[in-house]
């Protein structure tokens, strides 16, 4: 699940608030605390200060955190692989493991899609009566 989608499950109210707080927004700039509260048609912003401590923010954080690292990895692959064509030892290395990771991840995911498409095979014959 992406962010963006993971937000349409709040209130607009905080959706608004999350996109401002951690700079998402697309197609325009950031607006700014009191353009914002004139959107959201509050006077301050202190009752989202508070939703920032519950259950709900922290799940929208955890997605964004995930959803950030694919794109930490490419960077990181990046510059290790620079390095790795330059000689460096540590940086071939790391980049053999990450490229090794990488393949049984995604033979993993496969595995897993058969698996899921076996599993609906089956549940669509279950249904049927004799």
């Amino acid at each position: 699940m992406s962010i963006y989608e993971a937000l349409n499950n709040v209130s607009w109210k905080k959706k608004e608030y999350f996109l401002w707080k951690h700079d998402l927004f697309v197609f325009k700039d950031k607006p700014s605390e009191e353009e914002l509260c004139k959107k959201i048609n509050s006077k301050s912003l202190s009752h989202m200060v508070k939703w920032e401590k519950s259950a709900e923010y922290l799940s929208l954080v955890n997605v964004y955190i995930e959803s950030q690292s694919g794109k930490d990895l490419e960077d990181i692959y990046a510059i290790v692989k620079e390095k790795a064509l330059t000689g460096d030892e540590k940086s071939i290395k790391l980049l053999m493991d990450i490229q090794k990771q990488s393949r049984e991840f995604n033979k993993s995911v496969i595995l897993s899609q058969k698996n899921n498409e076996k599993e609906q095979e089956k549940d669509k014959y279950s249904e049927l009566e004799l």
